[in-house]
C-alpha cells in the first residue's frame, strides 16, 4: 500500500516485509520501524517501575521512561496514518512489557505476542545494539498467525539462518534505520 507519510525509513520497512516474505513468511504484511530513547532512570529503576505496574494491574509507565518515535512504515493493507491511529491497541501489552529488554539488552532481542491477531503486532525485534542512546526496533504484523508459529510449520527454515540473512540485510540498510 502506498503511504502518504514521508518517514525516513519507509523504504527499509518495505524491504523488511519483502525479506520475510521471500524467506517463507508470506503472511508478514506490515513493518513499523521505531526509535526508542530512554527519558529517565536506569535499568533497575525501569524494571522496578514496570514490575510494580504489572503487579498492581496499572498501565505500564512507558511514556514516563521512553520516548518512542516512528522511523518507517510499510503495510500491504493499511496506510501509516491508519497504523498510527491504531497504535494504542496494536502495540500490545505483551510487546510494551518487552520495551525495557529491547532498550537495555544487547541485540538480538525478540519479543513475541502469540495472542496478537488482526492488525495487532505479533513481534518486536531489535537487531542491532543501541546507537547514540537510541534503540531501534521493528514491529511486525501477520494478521493470520503469530510469527513464531511459522517456525513449527516451515520445516527447513532455520531461525538462526533466517536471522543471519536478515542481519545482513539490516547492515546493508546502513544508517537508514538510524
Amino acid at each position: 500500500m502506498k503511504t502518504t507519510s514521508r518517514l525516513p525509513a519507509n523504504d527499509a520497512a518495505e524491504r523488511i516485509v519483502v525479506h520475510f516474505q521471500a524467506v517463507g513468511f508470506s503472511g508478514i504484511s506490515e513493518a513499523f520501524l521505531i526509535r526508542i530513547r530512554l527519558k529517565e532512570g536506569d535499568r533497575a529503576k525501569v524494571d522496578a517501575a514496570f514490575k510494580t505496574a504489572q503487579q498492581k494491574g496499572e498501565t505500564l509507565p512507558v511514556h514516563q521512561f521512553f520516548e518512542i518515535r516512528p522511523l518507517g512504515h510499510f503495510a500491504e493493507s493499511r496506510s501509516y496514518e491508519d497504523a498510527r491511529a491504531a497504535i494504542q491497541s496494536d502495540f500490545t501489552l505483551k510487546l510494551r512489557e518487552g520495551l525495557p529488554r529491547v532498550y537495555f539488552d544487547p541485540a538480538p532481542v525478540l519479543i513475541d505476542d502469540v495472542l496478537a491477531d488482526s492488525t495487532k503486532y505479533d513481534l518486536m525485534i531489535k537487531l542491532r545494539d543501541n546507537v547514540d542512546g537510541y534503540a531501534f526496533a521493528i514491529l511486525l504484523n501477520d494478521p493470520d498467525a503469530a510469527f513464531l508459529d511459522y517456525l513449527g510449520t516451515h520445516l527447513g527454515n532455520d531461525w538462526q539462518q533466517i536471522m543471519g540473512k536478515f542481519e545482513t540485510t539490516v547492515a546493508a540498510l546502513g544508517d537508514e534505520l538510524i
